[in-house]
C-alpha cells in the first residue's frame, strides 16, 4: 500500500373549581327560627344551629389551594436503574480505540500506510483483495491509505466487531453481500471512484493509471466481457482522466450492452467516450 501522493495499488493501502355564591335554602328547617318579612334573610351560615362556628369569610373568586400529597416522598419518580446498554457501549469503544492503536500511526491520529500492512496481516489478507476495498467501503474511508479513527471506530461498530478475529469472521457475509445485491455492488462501484481520488492535490478524475487497477479489482468476482477490451480502448487513444460521471455510467454500459454492440443506441445519454469506443470497436469488426 503506497503513501499519499505516490500511491501503488494497495486500497488500503441522536370545569374550574371556582366557588359560586350558594342558593339560599327556601324549605324551613324543624330547628330554624320564623323570621319576619322586614328581617334581612339570613346566611346559610346563620340557618345553623349555634353549635356549628361562624365560617370566616373567604375570597371565592380564587380557585382553592391544592392539597400537599399525604405522602410527598411516594410522588418522587423512582431513581434510575444503571443503564446496561451504556456501560456496555462504553465498553465497546473502549475496546476499539485499544484496537486502533495498535495501527495507529505515530504522528498522525489515523492508520496510514504502514500501520495499514499491518492491519491487513492480522486480517490474514492482501492490501490488493477486492475484501479490503468492500471495508474501506463499510469504513466509508475518504481515501486510500488511511483510516481515521472515527472511521475505524464507527466501521467496526456497524459490523460488531471488536478485534482482528471478528472482523476477519465478518468477511464471508461481506463479499456474498456484493455478490447477491445488485444494490450494494453498486454502492460499492460508486464509492470506489471517490475512494481512487486524491483529495490532497484535489483531484475531481480519476487517473487512467488509477481507474483500470480499481476497476479490475471491483469486478473481482463480476468481470464484464467488454472490460478488457474497454482497457486496450483507454490505452490506445491514450485517454488520462475518467470523470466521474463516465465513471458511474460504465457500470450499466458493460452490464446491458450485448459485446457485438447491436443493442448500443448513440441518442442515449451515454457520455461521449462510450460512442468513440463503441465506433472504434465496429471498425475493427468491420475490419477483420
Amino acid at each position: 500500500m503506497g503513501q499519499k501522493g505516490s500511491k501503488d495499488n494497495s486500497f488500503l493501502g441522536s370545569s374550574s373549581n371556582s366557588y359560586s355564591k350558594t342558593d339560599r335554602p327556601t324549605s324551613s328547617s324543624s330547628n330554624s327560627h320564623p323570621v319576619s318579612s322586614s328581617t334581612p334573610p339570613r346566611s346559610y351560615s346563620h340557618s345553623v344551629q349555634g353549635t356549628q362556628p361562624q365560617q370566616r369569610h373567604t375570597d371565592t373568586t380564587r380557585p382553592p389551594a391544592p392539597l400537599p400529597p399525604r405522602n410527598s416522598s411516594s410522588s418522587l419518580p423512582p431513581p434510575p436503574l444503571p443503564d446496561r446498554r451504556s456501560r456496555s457501549s462504553t465498553s465497546s469503544i473502549e475496546s476499539l480505540n485499544k484496537f486502533f492503536q495498535k495501527y495507529k500511526d505515530e504522528t498522525e491520529d489515523a492508520i496510514l500506510a504502514a500501520g495499514m500492512e499491518r492491519f491487513c496481516q492480522d486480517l490474514g489478507v492482501d492490501p490488493t483483495d477486492f475484501v479490503v476495498l468492500v471495508l474501506a467501503w463499510k469504513f466509508q474511508a475518504e481515501e486510500m491509505c488511511r483510516f481515521t479513527r472515527e472511521e475505524f471506530v464507527n466501521g467496526c461498530q456497524r459490523l460488531t466487531a471488536t478485534d482482528a478475529s471478528s472482523l476477519k469472521k465478518r468477511f464471508p457475509d461481506l463479499v456474498r453481500e456484493t455478490k447477491e445485491s445488485s444494490k450494494s455492488f453498486r454502492e460499492l462501484y460508486n464509492f470506489t471512484f471517490s475512494f481512487g481520488l486524491d483529495h490532497g492535490l484535489g483531484q475531481r478524475t480519476l487517473p487512467v493509471d488509477m481507474a483500470i487497477p480499481l476497476w479490475e479489482l471491483v469486478f473481482t468476482y463480476k468481470t464484464p466481457p467488454l472490460l478488457e477490451r474497454w482497457f486496450q480502448f483507454l490505452r490506445d487513444n491514450s485517454i488520462q482522466g475518467i470523470s466521474r460521471d463516465t465513471w458511474n455510467m460504465f457500470l450499466p454500459f458493460v452490464t446491458t450492452v450485448q459485446e457485438d454492440f447491436s443493442n448500443y443506441d448513440e441518442s442515449e445519454a451515454w457520455p461521449s467516450l462510450f460512442d468513440d469506443f463503441v465506433e472504434q470497436e465496429l471498425e475493427k469488426s468491420r475490419a477483420s
